[in-house]
């Protein structure tokens, strides 16, 4: 790991699949064959081509799952700190490691700034020409996978990265008391957003750009839905229109309880929402917007993780899963838990039973 690897989603998955895991899972990650990898030539067809049907909102030939994309970003982009490690990002937001999660956050009384006031004097932009773009896309070039699709993780969104400069309560209170201030903000953020896609799309064959905006916990949103229709839909919809402009869908990353803002999202062009957490209503959401909307994940964890849990419950668990959020389509199937055991059952359930659930 002492040379540069240019890919800088796998140092992020290392060290977070070495602390939620375990070292030796982590250890088999980072050595890892790079490139293209085989898939079962049972399949019609390759995770990559069917995953297109599904983002097009057709019918797949088979239930498409993890495993069928990758996580790739190109390590010059600096969202959060450099190579997953306690330092600055490129705002100068002071990122610290945490081994507990194996990822890094900014800790309270780090921020950069006391209020939002002023912001222009004290948020410096990065300079994206002083940039080599094109050495990194060279050195990109071995971790692409001809039979999987690409999906190229853009982190820190605008309300993260709002927080991250000023911590999660002042944020709050920002959007509420000084509405005018955090506008002009996430404007001059979004139009960075946007320069930082068109690079991306321009230098590297981008096939799916994961945009990270968390926006509430497991009980409800943290924004209060008429202001997130003010200050974040209409730069959301610049975002996905730039990500659809490159030639890139667009999978929305967004924990919690956020289903008050299903419809901007739809309505911004979103093609993919995960992980879909169960703390929303899925099956509603499916039935109102699944021919526009794909559901990634949407999985209990309480369930996943359960200790006790039989195979057969488990099973049984992601079939039903299946045929609720997989009917007509639209379903992207994964699981986020951590427990070796029970993600292979249900793995290996998902691609048993999804193989013919299209047929």
């Amino acid at each position: 790991m002492s040379e540069r690897i240019y890919n800088g989603m796998l140092p992020l998955m290392i060290d977070m699949v070495s602390a939620t895991v375990g070292p030796e899972v982590g250890k088999m990650l980072a050595n890892a064959p790079l490139g293209t990898k085989p898939y079962d030539p049972a399949l019609p067809i390759s995770p990559r081509e069917n995953m297109k049907l599904l983002l097009e909102h057709k019918i797949p030939r088979y239930l498409p799952m993890g495993g069928d994309t990758y996580p790739i970003t190109p390590d010059i982009i600096c969202e959060r700190s450099y190579d997953n490690k306690t330092g600055p990002d490129w705002f100068g937001c002071k990122w610290t490691y945490e081994p507990g999660i194996g990822a890094t956050i900014v800790k309270p009384g780090d921020e950069l700034l006391d209020s939002i006031e002023g912001w222009q004097q004290k948020v410096k932009f990065p300079d994206l020409e002083a940039l080599d773009w094109q050495e990194c896309a060279q050195g990109l070039a071995g971790y692409y996978d001809d039979n999987r699709m690409s999906d190229w993780w853009f982190q820190v969104g605008l309300f993260e990265r709002l927080h991250s400069l000023m911590g999660m309560e002042s944020a709050l209170e920002a959007l509420i008391l000084d509405e005018d201030e955090v506008a002009e903000f996430f404007d001059a953020l979004t139009e960075h957003k946007i320069a930082v896609i068109r690079k991306m799309t321009s230098h590297f064959p981008v096939e799916m750009i994961c945009y990270h905006d968390d926006w509430g916990f497991n009980k409800s949103g943290f924004i209060p839905p008429e202001i997130f229709k003010r200050l974040i839909a209409p730069n959301l919809k610049k975002i996905v229109k730039a990500a659809h402009e490159g030639g890139a869908y667009f999978n929305m990353h967004s924990d919690g309880k956020i289903e008050a803002y299903i419809p901007f999202m739809v309505e911004a062009g979103v093609d993919m929402w995960n992980p879909a957490q169960c703390v929303n209503d899925l099956a509603h959401i499916k039935a109102e917007y699944g021919d526009r909307l794909v559901i990634n994940g949407g999985m209990d964890d309480a369930i996943t993780d359960d200790v006790t849990a039989t195979e057969e419950e488990l099973r049984a668990y992601a079939r039903q899963k299946v045929d609720v959020l997989g009917k007509g389509g639209g379903y992207f199937a994964s699981t986020t838990t951590f427990n070796v055991r029970n993600k292979g059952i249900i793995t290996d359930e998902l691609k048993k039973y999804g193989r013919d659930f299209y047929k």
